[in-house]
């Protein structure tokens, strides 16, 4: 019988140095926004945005922290949340991009697709466990993750 469960270590998200011009364009579009939502007399928004903002810059700066992934037989576990099989409808192990990273296809509307680097895993180890729970189908990665990936979020 084959081995049935991987586990290997990764980074939540790749880390990107940011240059100080990344900085002032987030400030500059930050701060008209909010003067726009200000001038519109909507306080609230131009509040939101710049604390959004605040938040956005803080969370950017901060080194992404080691996860845990591991494929058993019963799902697929993120850190400490088990994602089960039945959950998902399909898988594709993307490699032409990048680090290889597979991509699930999720039956949930809140999270349709989950995205899990692969860095030092064997990605026909890994294609031939999820091949045994479900189905293997081409999948993209979302172009709103490739967008904040090119903006560096």
């Amino acid at each position: 019988m084959e081995k049935l469960s991987l586990t290997w270590q990764a980074p939540e998200y790749d880390h990107y140095q940011r240059t100080p011009d990344w900085f002032w364009a987030v400030g500059i579009i930050t701060v008209s926004i909010a003067i726009l939502a200000f001038i519109y007399d909507n306080a609230l928004f131009g509040i939101l945005i710049l604390l959004s903002a605040g938040i956005l810059v803080f969370y950017t700066m901060r080194e992404p922290s080691i996860v845990d992934y591991e494929i058993n037989q019963r799902g697929i576990v993120i850190g400490k949340d088990l994602h089960p099989y039945l959950t998902i409808e399909s898988f594709w192990i993307e490699t032409r991009h990048g680090d290889p990273k597979i991509i699930l296809k999720s039956k949930k509307n809140l999270l349709p697709y989950i995205i899990i680097p692969l860095h030092e895993e064997s990605v026909d180890d890994v294609s031939s466990v999820l091949a045994e729970f479900l189905d293997e189908k081409e999948l993209q990665e979302p172009a709103s993750h490739k967008v904040m990936e090119y903006l560096g979020f």
